[in-house]
């Protein structure tokens, strides 16, 4: 139901701003994915800050959706299936990153595991999804692997956890063919 709104609304603003500069904008349904894209991103980041006033952790929560965001970008990682999946998982990982509790030791080794994974593994699973050149990669590895290794120096639990959680999704995940 959330999807057909969102697809509703961005249809609806794709085609005011076609109505506005027809000549100079993209086709309809460029824009309407756009406009989805955005748009199902900001309702995860609204959700998020909602659970992080009512669970009183609304830094934290915010600092940990960056901080995931941020290495994605550079990472990369799986993808689900639909942009309602990657919302609902989302706001579950970031949400919940703030309220395990991980000692000091306990984030050296989460936010090392995270380390290891990136260098073994981002980018992962970026070629169809955006239009870097694959000589870039291993500048893209060495950013994801020094956004993880800032956690050392920080030591918050719930930038381990998230690092953790988007780390996980690079790891290569291929489907078995049928046989």
């Amino acid at each position: 139901m959330v999807q057909k709104m969102v697809g509703a609304i961005a249809l609806l603003i794709a085609e005011a701003i076609k109505k506005v500069e027809p000549e100079k904008t993209a086709s309809i349904a460029v824009m309407k994915y756009s406009l989805e894209v955005i748009i199902q991103t900001l309702l995860t980041l609204l959700y998020i800050g909602i659970i992080g006033i009512l669970t009183d952790a609304l830094t934290e929560t915010m600092f940990g959706a960056l901080g995931f965001v941020v290495l994605r970008f550079f990472s990369g990682g799986l993808h689900l299936r639909t942009a309602i999946h990657c919302s609902i998982t989302s706001t579950i990982l970031i949400s919940i990153a703030p309220h395990i509790p991980l000692n000091g030791k306990w984030i050296i080794i989460v936010t090392g595991v995270s380390f290891v994974l990136m260098l073994c593994f981002a980018p992962s699973n970026i070629e169809r999804h955006a239009r870097i050149p694959k000589k870039y990669f291993p500048f893209l590895k060495l950013i994801s692997t020094l956004i993880v290794a800032l956690n050392f120096f920080f030591l918050e639990s719930y930038l381990a956890m998230v690092f953790l959680f988007q780390a996980i999704t690079t790891i290569p995940y291929r489907k078995e063919a049928k046989k």
